[in-house]
């Protein structure tokens, strides 16, 4: 029996330093998010996009193979 809690114990540990890694991990791709949300939201205020594209939603489509959620995916940082 104490065997099998200190395999518990480790595997705590384990599972708490992975957590650890992924949330340092997506730390730094909220940031990112973050810094890819502003360029939209420039490149679409400024409409950037004007000289090759009609409109910001063809621009995203085609530029960036995607529709316009993509500039948004940053407000999962703002649920937590």
């Amino acid at each position: 029996m104490k065997k099998n809690m200190s395999h518990n114990s480790s595997s705590n540990l384990s599972n708490h330093l992975l957590l650890e890694q992924c949330e340092a991990i997506i730390e730094e791709g909220l940031k990112t998010l973050e810094k890819v949300e502003r360029a939209f939201a420039i490149i679409e205020q400024m409409r950037l996009y004007k000289n090759s594209f009609e409109n910001f939603e063809s621009y995203s489509a085609k530029k960036w193979k995607t529709d316009t959620k993509l500039p948004h995916l940053c407000q999962i940082r703002t649920k937590n």
